[in-house]
Parts: structure tokens; C-alpha cells; sequence
């Protein structure tokens, strides 16, 4: 029996996932978790399989798996999003993830890719693989993945671009300093990338503004 954890900040997802695999004899899922801190804090040893969310609400799960792999370095994760952009994929493999899959994932999938990850093996469905391959050979991948910002962050975006400090973005929209950094940790969060110098190029390269 393959022992499962599922870290996803959606119950419904949690859910989801159980209902797929309650008839399975070969995978249980023993844990589930709503934020990294839970994870990171009760996981337990006998875990051979982590189901790891990327977007979460204390962090994200690219730099998550590293951790997490250097602390229990048996675990086999598999990153679960409903992100298809190259970078991400990349980043969660460079990470140590074993296996990518989207949300809408089906049950034989699932099964698949959990089974395939336990034995050691990496396991990417054929449109992640595309992703890849055609990140690989320079086609464009722009258009699978363009997130979704609300107002609020394309107006920072673009303050940010024209080089507003903190305190002069938080002046001229009147929010507190304290709002624009959520905002902006958000932003990274959102586009994958590590700092500001990242922000900058993600949205041009995306087209955001």
C-alpha cells in the first residue's frame, strides 16, 4: 500500500483526490494539509508520496519541495497546479519533484503517476511534456500560462516597471506600505519568479501591461 499526503490550500481538490482513490487497493491517503507550515510541521515519515500544491497561502511549493526533499530526502513528490507554464515545471524538477500534474488530472492518471513517482521514476503527462519540448526547441509557450492579476496588481505591476519605490507606489494609490509588499509578494508568487529584476521581465514577456 502506497501511503499518500495531499498539501493543496482547496478542500475541494482534498476531497476530489480522496473520493478518486477510495476504491484503490494499492494507495491510501493517510494526510492532507492546507498550508506549508502544517506540512512542513506533521508530515509524516512513512509518506512515501506528496501531492504538492505550487500556489499556496504561506508560500509556494517550488521552493517547498527543496526543503521538504532535504528533510525527508525518501519522499517522492509530484507537483499538483493549474499551472502549464515551462518555468514552473522546470523550477519544481530542478526542485526535485518527480511528477507534474494538473488539476483536472484523471483517476487512471493519478493512480499512474503515483505509482510510477513511488518507484523512483518521473512521471510528466504528454501536454507537460509538449510544454517542455517546445520550450526546448524556442517555440513560443507565452500563451499557456498568463495569470490572472486583479486590477489592483497590474496598477503595482506597472508602478513597479516605472522603478516606484514602496513608499511612493503606497503615496500615489494611497495604501499603506504594508499592502503594496502583500501585493508584491503576491506578484512573485504569482509569476514564479524570485525578486522585482523577475517581475520586470515576466511581465513584458508575457504581456501583461
Amino acid at each position: 500500500m502506497i501511503q499518500i499526503a495531499i498539501t493543496d490550500d482547496h478542500t475541494i481538490v482534498i476531497e476530489g483526490i480522496k473520493t478518486m482513490l477510495k476504491t484503490n487497493k494499492e494507495i491510501e491517503v493517510v494526510q492532507s494539509f492546507e498550508n506549508l507550515k502544517d506540512t512542513f510541521e506533521n508530515l509524516n515519515q512513512s509518506i512515501q508520496v506528496l501531492l504538492l500544491d505550487i500556489n499556496l497561502p504561506d508560500g509556494n511549493g517550488i521552493s517547498a519541495c527543496k526543503e521538504l526533499l532535504k528533510k525527508l530526502p525518501n519522499l517522492k513528490i509530484i507537483a499538483l497546479t493549474n499551472f502549464e507554464d515551462s518555468i514552473f515545471i522546470k523550477q519544481i524538477l530542478k526542485n526535485g519533484a518527480l511528477g507534474y500534474l494538473l488539476k483536472n488530472t484523471s483517476k487512471s492518471e493519478l493512480t499512474e503517476a503515483i505509482k510510477q513517482v513511488n518507484n523512483g521514476n518521473r512521471f510528466l503527462p504528454k501536454k507537460i511534456s509538449d510544454i517542455l519540448l517546445n520550450d526546448s526547441i524556442g517555440l513560443e509557450h507565452s500563451s499557456y500560462f498568463i495569470p490572472k492579476l486583479t486590477a489592483r496588481e497590474k496598477e503595482i505591476l506597472a508602478l513597479i516597471i516605472k522603478e516606484f519605490t514602496t513608499e511612493e507606489i503606497a503615496a500615489k494609490i494611497f495604501i499603506s506600505t504594508k499592502t503594496v509588499e502583500s501585493h508584491r509578494s503576491n506578484l512573485i508568487q504569482k509569476l514564479g519568479v524570485k525578486n522585482t529584476a523577475g517581475l520586470v521581465r515576466v511581465a513584458f514577456e508575457k504581456g501583461l501591461l
